[in-house]
C-alpha cells in the first residue's frame, strides 16, 4: 500500500488562513526576528506552518487540546521559547475554527473573518509607529528644552544625599546603597 505525500498548496484558502494566523502570532514572531532556533529560525517557522496546515487537513477533526499541546512543545522546544500568555489555545482555537469554515465551504466568512481581524492587527500596527513618531517628537523637543539647565545641576550627582535625607539615616555603610520607600537611592 503506497500512502502518498503530502503537497502544501499555498493558493488554499485554509492555508492562506493559517499562514495569516502565523504571521499575526507576536512570541512565534519575537523567536523569528531574534533568530531564537538559530540560524535556522526561518525555515524552522516554515516548517511549523506547513506541519501545522497539514496536521489539521489530514486529520480532519483535531481536538484543540492537542493542537495547543503542539504549538506549546514546537515553541518550547525548538524556538526554545516558554509560551504563558495562553496564545496557543487562542490559536489553536482559531485555526480549527478557520479550518471549520473551510470545511463547511464557507469560504467568503472564511475570507471576511480573516480581512477583519488582519486589518485590525494593521490598524494596531499603523497606530503604533504613529505613537512612536510622536514620542520621537516630543523627545526631540523636551532634549532641546533640557539643553536650558544650568551646569550646575548637571555637575551635581543624582544620587547624592540631601542634608534632610542623611539625617533620617543613622548611617549608610560604604559600598551599600539604600533604596527609600519613595524609591530614590541613596548613598552617602
Amino acid at each position: 500500500m503506497s500512502q502518498r505525500e503530502f503537497v502544501v498548496n499555498q493558493n488554499d484558502p485554509f492555508y492562506i488562513a493559517t499562514k495569516t494566523v502565523f504571521d499575526n502570532w507576536t512570541a512565534l514572531q519575537l523567536a523569528v526576528s531574534n533568530e531564537f532556533a538559530g540560524s535556522e529560525t526561518k525555515e524552522i517557522a516554515e516548517w511549523l506552518l506547513n506541519a501545522t496546515y497539514q496536521w489539521i487537513v489530514e486529520t480532519g477533526d483535531l481536538d484543540d487540546d492537542e493542537l495547543e499541546e503542539f504549538l506549546f512543545n514546537t515553541m518550547n522546544n525548538e524556538f526554545n521559547t516558554i509560551i504563558e500568555d495562553n496564545s496557543c489555545m487562542q490559536l489553536s482555537r482559531l485555526l480549527l475554527g478557520y479550518y471549520g469554515l473551510y470545511k463547511a465551504n464557507r469560504i467568503q466568512e472564511l475570507h471576511d473573518e480573516l480581512m477583519k481581524r488582519y486589518s485590525l492587527a494593521q490598524g494596531s500596527i499603523q497606530a503604533s509607529q504613529k505613537f512612536k513618531t510622536e514620542q520621537d517628537t516630543s523627545s526631540e523637543e523636551s532634549a532641546n528644552e533640557d539643553n536650558d539647565v544650568e551646569m550646575d545641576e548637571l555637575v551635581k550627582p543624582k544620587n547624592e544625599l540631601s542634608e534632610q535625607d542623611a539625617q533620617n539615616f543613622e548611617q549608610v555603610d560604604e559600598g551599600w546603597t539604600f533604596v527609600a520607600k519613595s524609591g530614590k537611592k541613596l548613598t552617602k
